[in-house]
């Protein structure tokens, strides 16, 4: 972090966006997961290990991300090196800065981002048979949550 103080930070994001924190848009994702695997929808031994199976998939992904975080950018400074770190040119920076704020515009306003796409899905599968949904910040204290 001492050397690449803004690739630390846009990584940071992205793990946290892969891990499922609030605010970003794999909040979200992993809401809409767990939604769905708590729901039965036959009775087999696959739907009832199936939220248990996302729980622990779940918890790899907030794993090896803070394991990323911590060995790269919190672990031992590098030693022989060729050259010291540092931070890349702009133009390599750039895809990386558009991906962590579409990262966050998504997690933060979810219905105005994803919902007109979300939508026109939804409605070219099931059409009139569309059931109610709602694609929003916050659900409330819920069993996905």
């Amino acid at each position: 972090i001492k050397y690449m103080p803004i690739t630390a930070t846009l990584a940071m994001v992205a793990s946290a966006a892969m891990a499922g924190v609030p605010l970003l848009n794999g909040f979200l994702s992993k809401e809409m997961f767990f939604a769905e695997a708590v729901e039965t929808h036959l009775d087999s031994w696959l739907d009832r290990a199936l939220p248990y199976v996302a729980t622990i998939a779940s918890t790899f992904s907030v794993a090896y991300s803070l394991r990323f975080i911590h060995c790269v950018f919190f672990g031992p400074a590098p030693t022989d090196l060729p050259r010291v770190p540092h931070e890349p040119p702009v133009w390599m920076r750039r895809p990386i800065e558009l991906l962590v704020l579409i990262c966050l515009v998504v997690g933060i306003v979810p219905g105005l981002t994803m919902g007109p796409n979300l939508h026109s899905g939804v409605l070219a599968v099931l059409g009139e048979a569309t059931p109610q949904y709602s694609i929003s910040i916050w659900h409330g204290f819920n069993v996905p949550l």
